[in-house]
């Protein structure tokens, strides 16, 4: 069989990125099992040979959508991570409750609470996509314990019964919740899930 014509980088990056976004509406849709080589083609515009031109099977082409996806919602996490000060330090708890109404927008909720529930199911027999759920669970901590540290260590927050491990455990855990509450189709506004996360927060971190 003859190789296939040279195409500039940033058009075979164009082609694989729409079988990507192709592949997780379809996991969305269906969930990883129902994820077919033809529909994803079809969806694309591109033949089935073409697919798999850039991803020689149906399982790499789903754990490299579930990856890419994880590096999404990561990068999602460190732009809420960054320093917003205004030259005079903010509080840490005004850093945890702008946090907190942003976890909303990192990505599109509703395909990211589905992705997330698959994600974390197929990861069970999956160790690469085990290690996907654990960089989506270790940034979700880094940033929160980031700023929880900051806020004990100024005296703005005070422990009680918890460890700052576990305080930041619980507001993940609570966000984990309103993911499958969405995915159930009875999830939170942003507004309600921002105002449970900081009231959450304030009861644990007295200060």
């Amino acid at each position: 069989m003859s190789p296939r014509p040279q195409q500039p980088p940033e058009q075979a990056e164009a082609k694989k990125f729409a079988i990507i976004q192709a592949t997780l509406d379809a996991i969305v849709a269906r969930g990883p099992a129902g994820v077919r080589l033809g529909d994803v083609a079809k969806a694309v515009g591109m033949s089935i040979g073409t697919v798999q031109y850039y991803f020689e099977s149906r399982d790499e082409l789903l754990a490299q959508a579930f990856s890419i996806h994880t590096a999404t919602v990561l990068m999602g996490i460190e732009e809420i991570a960054k320093p917003r000060d205004d030259g005079r330090g903010r509080m840490a708890r005004h850093r945890l409750h702008d946090a907190f109404a942003a976890v909303h927008g990192v990505g599109i909720h509703d395909q990211r609470s589905r992705i997330w529930l698959e994600l974390v199911t197929a990861a069970r027999t999956d160790a690469g996509l085990q290690n996907c759920v654990d960089a989506v669970f270790d940034g979700w901590r880094r940033l929160f314990r980031r700023i929880v540290d900051d806020g004990v260590e100024r005296g703005e927050f005070e422990l009680f019964e918890l460890t700052a491990a576990e305080a930041v455990d619980t507001f993940i855990a609570v966000i984990d919740g309103f993911d499958l509450a969405t995915v159930a189709g009875h999830g939170p506004n942003p507004q309600t899930m921002t105002r449970v996360l900081i009231e959450t927060a304030d009861r644990l971190l007295e200060g």
